[in-house]
């Protein structure tokens, strides 16, 4: 009991020797401590949560993307860059005085084909170009700062270019089709074959492609019979731009030819002035044909009377 008396005294004049009031100096210490404890433990509970924070940011930052529809973003002078973006459908292609620019590497297809948007700032009219292996969208003119179009190009590496400063600059692009909207157009029959229909005339000139078929075939379509597009995508149309006007003869639901038409010169451009080529099932588009009858307006002769003998 003595000795706990002699400690009390000891830490009530440690206390007072410190500024605090005699009397309350030992309780005045007892609330340090506790303060003291208090703040220790708040300060190792919030280091506690920091570092589980942390550690799951690194985990997160440093595991590796899954996600199979992103893509190289290109830089301002078209080279890859190691930035993963999301594969759009629309390719943005940018005509500027200093070249062309493509921001993206891939472009995902879309049920009617190739989505492309032109920003012209040539200050004046440019064209623009999309070519495959397969595919050739011919000169698509751009006469204002816009213009957006469509391309039933097959899924692939493409060649997409604009005309800047008189020159012509292309860069590639990669169409991806994860979803499969395109699929090979291809005839009813096993084995096409080519018929001497070549350079047939469509009178009159005209600038509708299915019109320009239906006059060129003529009577060698049957009575049922449609002009569609030459569908690679389900949604496809026949008024895309392209060097290679073309369409197809379905026949009860089933493609039974290819048509290729022509303009003046034989260019692409409309008006349509004949079939340059047809690809068809055997005997599909077989020129119809006629019969006649005919009767002779020759009399018989008579009989001849052979007198008696």
């Amino acid at each position: 009991m003595t000795e706990d008396n002699d400690l009390r005294s000891r830490l009530e004049r440690l206390a007072s020797s410190a500024g605090d009031p005699p009397e309350h100096g030992l309780d005045r210490v007892a609330a340090r401590r506790h303060r003291r404890l208090h703040r220790r433990r708040g300060a190792v509970a919030t280091a506690t949560v920091l570092a589980v924070l942390a550690a799951a940011l690194s985990l997160i930052s440093e595991s590796p993307r899954k996600d199979p529809d992103t893509v190289a973003a290109r830089n301002e002078v078209g080279v890859p860059s190691d930035a993963p973006v999301e594969e759009p459908r629309v390719v943005e292609v940018r005509c500027k005085p200093t070249g062309i620019v493509i921001p993206v590497a891939s472009v995902r297809a879309r049920n009617d084909g190739l989505h492309v948007l032109v920003l012209n700032s040539l200050g004046v009219p440019t064209h623009v170009t999309v070519e495959s292996t397969h595919w050739d969208s011919g000169k698509v003119m751009v006469e204002g700062p816009t213009k957006e179009f469509v391309q039933p190009v097959p899924p692939g590496q493409l060649d997409i270019g604009c005309e800047i400063n008189g020159a012509y600059q292309a860069l590639r692009v990669d169409l991806v089709d994860p979803q499969g909207y395109y699929k090979e157009p291809e005839l009813a029959c096993e084995t096409a074959e080519q018929p001497p229909l070549v350079d047939l005339p469509v009178e009159p000139a005209t600038a509708n492609l299915a019109d320009a078929v239906r006059r060129g075939l003529g009577d060698r379509m049957m009575p049922g019979d449609a002009v569609v597009p030459m569908r690679g995508y389900i949604n496809q149309s026949m008024t895309d731009p392209t060097a290679d006007p073309q369409a197809a003869v379905q026949r009860d639901s089933e493609v039974v030819a290819f048509v290729y038409v022509r303009g003046a010169d034989g260019s692409a451009a409309a008006p349509y002035t004949s079939i340059s080529r047809v690809e068809a099932c055997p005997d599909a588009l077989a020129a119809p044909t006629t019969t006649s009858s005919t009767t002779s307006s020759t009399a018989p002769a008579p009989p001849t009377n052979t007198p008696a003998i």
